[in-house]
Protein backbone atom coordinates (compact mmCIF):
# COMPACT_ATOMS: atom_id res chain seq x y z
CA UNK A 1 0.00 0.00 0.00
CA UNK A 2 1.69 3.51 -0.96
CA UNK A 3 0.52 6.36 0.99
CA UNK A 4 0.93 9.59 -0.69
CA UNK A 5 1.21 13.54 0.79
CA UNK A 6 2.05 16.88 -1.36
CA UNK A 7 2.59 19.91 -0.33
CA UNK A 8 3.36 23.02 -3.09
CA UNK A 9 6.95 22.06 -3.32
CA UNK A 10 7.33 18.16 -2.35
CA UNK A 11 5.12 14.72 -3.48
CA UNK A 12 6.74 12.03 -1.15
CA UNK A 13 5.33 8.41 -1.34
CA UNK A 14 5.78 6.15 1.47
CA UNK A 15 5.31 1.80 1.32
CA UNK A 16 4.18 0.05 4.34
CA UNK A 17 6.23 -2.43 2.81
CA UNK A 18 8.74 -1.66 4.68
CA UNK A 19 8.31 1.63 5.65
CA UNK A 20 9.87 3.16 2.76
CA UNK A 21 10.38 6.08 1.26
CA UNK A 22 9.22 5.14 -2.23
CA UNK A 23 9.68 8.85 -4.21
CA UNK A 24 10.38 11.60 -2.87
CA UNK A 25 9.84 15.07 -6.06
CA UNK A 26 10.74 18.19 -5.91
CA UNK A 27 7.68 19.57 -8.01
CA UNK A 28 9.77 22.94 -8.74
CA UNK A 29 12.28 21.15 -10.95
CA UNK A 30 10.44 17.44 -11.54
CA UNK A 31 13.17 15.64 -10.43
CA UNK A 32 13.73 12.85 -7.99
CA UNK A 33 15.36 13.35 -4.66
CA UNK A 34 15.25 10.16 -3.84
CA UNK A 35 16.21 7.72 -6.89
CA UNK A 36 13.31 5.72 -7.82
CA UNK A 37 14.48 3.81 -10.88
CA UNK A 38 15.34 0.92 -12.11
CA UNK A 39 14.96 -2.36 -9.31
CA UNK A 40 17.41 -4.37 -11.61
CA UNK A 41 19.94 -1.92 -10.44
CA UNK A 42 18.41 -1.93 -6.60
CA UNK A 43 15.19 -2.84 -5.73
CA UNK A 44 15.08 -0.25 -2.47
CA UNK A 45 15.28 3.17 -2.42
CA UNK A 46 14.85 4.63 1.12
CA UNK A 47 14.97 1.20 3.37
CA UNK A 48 14.86 1.26 7.46
CA UNK A 49 17.41 -0.87 8.64
CA UNK A 50 16.74 -3.03 11.67
CA UNK A 51 17.74 -5.08 14.01
CA UNK A 52 21.08 -4.69 13.05
CA UNK A 53 23.22 -2.60 9.65
CA UNK A 54 25.30 -3.93 7.24
CA UNK A 55 26.60 -7.52 6.51
CA UNK A 56 26.36 -10.12 8.31
CA UNK A 57 29.02 -12.98 7.80
CA UNK A 58 27.51 -16.24 6.52
CA UNK A 59 23.89 -14.69 6.81
CA UNK A 60 23.45 -16.02 10.65
CA UNK A 61 24.15 -14.59 14.18
CA UNK A 62 23.93 -16.82 17.45
CA UNK A 63 21.79 -15.68 20.49
CA UNK A 64 21.92 -17.46 23.30
CA UNK A 65 23.39 -20.70 22.14
CA UNK A 66 20.58 -20.54 18.96
CA UNK A 67 21.56 -20.01 15.20
CA UNK A 68 19.15 -17.56 13.78
CA UNK A 69 19.33 -16.87 9.87
CA UNK A 70 20.18 -13.28 9.38
CA UNK A 71 20.41 -11.06 5.62
CA UNK A 72 22.24 -8.10 5.69
CA UNK A 73 20.55 -4.86 7.03
CA UNK A 74 17.84 -6.75 8.78
CA UNK A 75 14.44 -7.84 8.19
CA UNK A 76 12.33 -5.05 8.40
CA UNK A 77 12.66 -3.11 5.05
CA UNK A 78 10.99 -6.74 3.87
CA UNK A 79 7.89 -7.37 6.53
CA UNK A 80 4.77 -5.18 6.21
CA UNK A 81 4.04 -2.65 8.19
CA UNK A 82 0.68 -1.71 9.36
CA UNK A 83 -0.63 2.30 8.78
CA UNK A 84 -1.56 3.52 12.70
CA UNK A 85 -1.85 7.10 11.73
CA UNK A 86 -2.64 9.65 9.00
CA UNK A 87 -2.86 13.28 8.58
CA UNK A 88 -2.37 15.66 5.68
CA UNK A 89 1.30 16.13 6.15
CA UNK A 90 2.05 13.01 8.11
CA UNK A 91 2.01 9.31 8.19
CA UNK A 92 3.31 7.13 10.76
CA UNK A 93 3.75 2.99 10.14
CA UNK A 94 4.27 0.41 13.01
CA UNK A 95 5.85 -2.98 12.79
CA UNK A 96 5.63 -5.91 15.58
CA UNK A 97 7.29 -8.77 16.40
CA UNK A 98 5.30 -11.79 13.98
CA UNK A 99 5.83 -15.22 13.29
CA UNK A 100 8.95 -14.61 11.09
CA UNK A 101 10.88 -12.08 13.05
CA UNK A 102 10.50 -14.17 15.78
CA UNK A 103 12.57 -16.78 13.79
CA UNK A 104 14.91 -14.01 13.26
CA UNK A 105 15.77 -12.41 16.24
CA UNK A 106 14.27 -13.69 19.16
CA UNK A 107 13.07 -10.70 20.87
CA UNK A 108 9.40 -8.46 20.99
CA UNK A 109 9.13 -4.86 20.30
CA UNK A 110 7.48 -2.21 18.50
CA UNK A 111 9.39 -0.36 15.39
CA UNK A 112 7.51 2.87 14.69
CA UNK A 113 8.19 4.86 11.55
CA UNK A 114 7.04 8.36 11.12
CA UNK A 115 7.19 10.62 7.77
CA UNK A 116 6.66 14.12 8.20
CA UNK A 117 5.63 16.75 4.70
CA UNK A 118 7.44 20.05 5.63
CA UNK A 119 7.66 22.90 3.50
CA UNK A 120 11.31 22.12 2.35
CA UNK A 121 12.19 18.86 4.11
CA UNK A 122 10.79 15.57 5.48
CA UNK A 123 11.30 14.88 9.48
CA UNK A 124 11.91 11.02 9.18
CA UNK A 125 12.04 9.61 12.56
CA UNK A 126 12.60 5.71 13.88
CA UNK A 127 11.43 4.54 17.47
CA UNK A 128 12.40 1.09 19.21
CA UNK A 129 10.37 0.42 21.86
CA UNK A 130 11.06 -3.13 23.48
CA UNK A 131 7.66 -5.14 24.79
CA UNK A 132 8.97 -7.80 25.92
CA UNK A 133 10.04 -9.48 29.30
CA UNK A 134 14.11 -8.98 28.63
CA UNK A 135 16.47 -6.49 27.78
CA UNK A 136 18.18 -6.79 24.18
CA UNK A 137 20.67 -5.59 21.29
CA UNK A 138 20.13 -3.95 17.99
CA UNK A 139 21.21 -2.03 15.58
CA UNK A 140 18.80 0.64 13.91
CA UNK A 141 19.57 2.81 10.92
CA UNK A 142 18.57 4.07 7.23
CA UNK A 143 19.49 3.97 3.73
CA UNK A 144 18.36 6.94 1.84
CA UNK A 145 19.38 6.55 -2.25
CA UNK A 146 19.78 10.04 -3.74
CA UNK A 147 19.47 10.68 -7.35
CA UNK A 148 22.12 11.45 -9.29
CA UNK A 149 22.87 12.29 -13.08
CA UNK A 150 26.55 13.30 -14.02
CA UNK A 151 28.43 11.57 -11.17
CA UNK A 152 31.42 14.46 -11.63
CA UNK A 153 28.85 17.30 -10.98
CA UNK A 154 28.62 15.79 -6.77
CA UNK A 155 30.43 15.60 -4.00
CA UNK A 156 29.53 14.32 -0.13
CA UNK A 157 29.68 16.65 2.01
CA UNK A 158 30.07 16.71 5.69
CA UNK A 159 28.93 20.16 7.37
CA UNK A 160 32.28 20.90 9.53
CA UNK A 161 34.55 20.26 7.22
CA UNK A 162 36.89 18.60 9.38
CA UNK A 163 39.05 15.55 8.63
CA UNK A 164 36.93 12.91 8.07
CA UNK A 165 37.58 9.14 10.39
CA UNK A 166 37.82 5.72 8.43
CA UNK A 167 36.01 2.34 9.73
CA UNK A 168 38.61 -0.32 8.09
CA UNK A 169 36.63 -2.15 5.80
CA UNK A 170 37.72 -5.33 3.92
CA UNK A 171 36.90 -5.20 0.35
CA UNK A 172 34.19 -8.23 0.99
CA UNK A 173 32.89 -5.04 3.44
CA UNK A 174 33.50 -6.40 6.38
CA UNK A 175 35.27 -5.27 9.21
CA UNK A 176 38.95 -5.45 9.53
CA UNK A 177 40.85 -6.62 12.39
CA UNK A 178 44.61 -4.92 13.34
CA UNK A 179 46.76 -6.70 16.24
CA UNK A 180 43.42 -8.13 18.31
CA UNK A 181 41.92 -5.16 18.00
CA UNK A 182 38.27 -4.48 15.76
CA UNK A 183 36.81 -1.97 14.94
CA UNK A 184 39.97 -0.56 13.28
CA UNK A 185 40.04 2.97 12.43
CA UNK A 186 42.29 5.53 10.45
CA UNK A 187 41.96 9.19 8.96
CA UNK A 188 40.28 8.71 5.70
CA UNK A 189 42.79 11.12 3.84
CA UNK A 190 40.43 12.96 1.54
CA UNK A 191 41.74 16.15 0.04
CA UNK A 192 39.63 18.46 0.85
CA UNK A 193 38.53 18.05 4.87
CA UNK A 194 34.86 16.64 4.96
CA UNK A 195 34.62 16.24 1.25
CA UNK A 196 34.64 13.77 -0.98
CA UNK A 197 34.08 13.58 -4.97
CA UNK A 198 31.42 11.38 -6.34
CA UNK A 199 33.41 9.72 -8.96
CA UNK A 200 32.33 6.51 -11.79
CA UNK A 201 34.77 4.21 -9.19
CA UNK A 202 31.68 4.62 -6.33
CA UNK A 203 32.35 3.39 -2.68
CA UNK A 204 32.57 -0.55 -2.95
CA UNK A 205 30.69 -1.82 -0.24
CA UNK A 206 30.36 1.28 1.26
CA UNK A 207 32.97 3.53 3.15
CA UNK A 208 32.29 3.81 6.99
CA UNK A 209 32.73 7.21 8.87
CA UNK A 210 32.90 7.42 12.75
CA UNK A 211 33.73 10.32 15.47
CA UNK A 212 31.26 12.29 13.53
CA UNK A 213 30.93 15.91 15.19
CA UNK A 214 28.92 16.90 11.72
CA UNK A 215 25.19 17.61 12.39
CA UNK A 216 24.52 16.50 8.80
CA UNK A 217 25.73 14.88 6.11
CA UNK A 218 24.98 16.40 1.97
CA UNK A 219 24.96 15.43 -1.27
CA UNK A 220 26.13 19.08 -3.27
CA UNK A 221 25.52 19.76 -6.92
CA UNK A 222 28.69 21.61 -7.52
CA UNK A 223 26.75 23.10 -10.58
CA UNK A 224 23.60 24.59 -8.94
CA UNK A 225 25.20 24.79 -5.43
CA UNK A 226 22.01 22.78 -4.57
CA UNK A 227 22.15 20.73 -1.76
CA UNK A 228 20.28 17.84 0.19
CA UNK A 229 21.05 17.04 3.68
CA UNK A 230 20.76 13.90 6.04
CA UNK A 231 20.12 14.68 9.98
CA UNK A 232 23.34 13.01 11.49
CA UNK A 233 23.58 14.39 15.01
CA UNK A 234 24.36 11.88 17.57
CA UNK A 235 25.46 9.16 15.18
CA UNK A 236 27.91 7.26 15.99
CA UNK A 237 28.56 5.89 12.13
CA UNK A 238 27.86 7.25 8.55
CA UNK A 239 27.80 4.79 5.40
CA UNK A 240 28.09 6.49 2.55
CA UNK A 241 27.66 3.89 -0.91
CA UNK A 242 26.14 4.05 -4.08
CA UNK A 243 25.06 1.60 -6.88
CA UNK A 244 27.71 -0.56 -9.09
CA UNK A 245 28.06 0.20 -12.83
CA UNK A 246 27.26 3.48 -14.17
CA UNK A 247 26.28 5.81 -11.07
CA UNK A 248 22.62 6.62 -10.58
CA UNK A 249 22.83 7.14 -6.58
CA UNK A 250 24.42 8.07 -3.73
CA UNK A 251 23.35 6.43 -0.51
CA UNK A 252 24.01 8.50 3.16
CA UNK A 253 22.90 5.95 6.04
CA UNK A 254 23.56 7.31 9.36
CA UNK A 255 23.84 4.08 11.66
CA UNK A 256 23.87 3.18 14.90
CA UNK A 257 25.39 -0.15 14.45
CA UNK A 258 28.11 -1.63 11.92
CA UNK A 259 28.97 -4.55 9.83
CA UNK A 260 30.48 -7.85 11.27
CA UNK A 261 34.30 -8.52 11.67
CA UNK A 262 35.83 -10.47 9.11
CA UNK A 263 37.03 -13.18 11.91
CA UNK A 264 33.21 -13.19 13.48
CA UNK A 265 32.50 -15.41 16.19
CA UNK A 266 28.66 -14.86 14.83
CA UNK A 267 27.62 -14.41 18.72
CA UNK A 268 25.42 -11.74 18.64
CA UNK A 269 26.57 -10.12 22.09
CA UNK A 270 30.12 -9.74 20.67
CA UNK A 271 29.20 -7.96 17.67
CA UNK A 272 30.48 -4.40 17.79
CA UNK A 273 28.17 -1.15 17.34
CA UNK A 274 24.97 -2.15 19.04
CA UNK A 275 22.38 -0.59 21.29
CA UNK A 276 20.85 -2.53 24.59
CA UNK A 277 17.42 -1.37 24.81
CA UNK A 278 16.12 -2.30 28.40
CA UNK A 279 12.96 -3.56 29.16
CA UNK A 280 9.75 -0.50 28.64
CA UNK A 281 12.11 1.66 27.29
CA UNK A 282 12.04 3.29 23.77
CA UNK A 283 14.98 4.10 21.36
CA UNK A 284 14.26 7.26 18.98
CA UNK A 285 16.43 7.82 16.24
CA UNK A 286 16.24 11.28 13.47
CA UNK A 287 17.31 10.56 9.87
CA UNK A 288 15.16 13.77 8.75
CA UNK A 289 16.07 15.08 4.71
CA UNK A 290 16.18 18.58 4.09
CA UNK A 291 16.35 20.34 0.83
CA UNK A 292 17.89 23.58 0.15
Amino acid sequence: MIEVLSNKNLTLKVNSKGAEINELKDLRSGKDIIWNGDSSVWKFHAPVLFPHCGKIKDAFVIIDGKEYPLKSNGFARDQEFTLVEKTSSSVKFELTENSTTLSLFPYKFRLSVKYELLENAVAFTTTVKNTGDEPFLFSLGSHSAFAIDNPSDYEVEFEKKTPLTNVICLENGFLAEENGKCPVTKLYGEAKPGVIPVTENGFGNGHLFTQIDSEWVGLRNKKSGSIVRVNTKGYPYVMIWQNAGKPEFVCIEPWYGMPDPDNTTHQWLEKPGLVKLEVGKKFVSDQSIFMG
